[in-house]
C-alpha cells in the first residue's frame, strides 16, 4: 500500500476545476512552430495547403489553410494563397522556393497575431498574410531595462 501523505500535497479530487484545459490564451501575438501539413479540397476544385502551428509553451495547435488551386485559375483566392505563403515561408527563415513545406519548414517558428473568431475561438488573424513575422523575443513585463545583478559577498550574509 502505497500512503500519499507524507508528501502534505492536497489531492482531494473534489478540489478538481471542471474542464480541465489549463489556461486560455487571449487575443495577441504568439510564438508558433511549425509542426505538419496536408492538402484539403473543396467545391469547384478548390485545393489548398493547410499548416499546422503548435503555439509556444503551449499544447495548443493552430491551422492555417494557403489556397493552391481552383477551378477559376484567375481566382484572387490563389494569388492571396502564393503570397501568404511566401510571407510564412520568409517568416520561417526559408531562402529560395518553398516547394516542399513538410520539410522545408519542419521545426522552423514564426509569429503571428491570434485573434477572436466568429465561433469564439482564437484563430490565425486574416489579413493577406501580413500576420505571419519572424519570432519576436519576448521583453520582461516589469520592465524593458535590463536588470542588474547584484553581487553578494560574504559579509552581506547574515549568518
Amino acid at each position: 500500500m502505497v500512503d500519499l501523505t507524507k508528501y502534505g500535497h492536497d489531492l482531494d479530487v473534489d478540489s478538481v476545476s471542471e474542464g480541465g484545459g489549463g489556461s486560455k490564451l487571449t487575443p495577441g501575438r504568439y510564438n508558433m512552430t511549425f509542426c505538419g501539413d496536408e492538402i484539403i479540397t473543396g467545391k469547384n476544385g478548390w485545393e489548398a495547403l493547410k499548416l499546422y502551428f503548435e503555439v509556444e509553451g503551449t499544447t495548443i495547435n493552430m491551422n492555417y489553410a494557403c489556397t493552391m488551386d481552383h477551378d477559376d485559375k484567375n481566382s484572387k483566392s490563389i494569388s492571396i494563397g502564393i503570397e501568404t505563403l511566401r510571407k510564412i515561408g520568409k517568416a520561417c527563415g526559408v531562402t529560395g522556393a518553398l516547394t516542399d513545406p513538410s520539410v522545408q519548414l519542419l521545426g522552423k517558428s514564426l509569429s503571428a497575431e491570434l485573434v477572436e473568431g466568429d465561433k469564439g475561438y482564437l484563430e490565425i488573424k486574416e489579413d493577406f498574410g501580413n500576420t505571419f513575422q519572424p519570432v519576436t523575443n519576448k521583453e520582461s513585463k516589469t520592465t524593458g531595462a535590463e536588470k542588474t545583478v547584484k553581487e553578494t559577498s560574504k559579509e552581506d550574509v547574515p549568518f
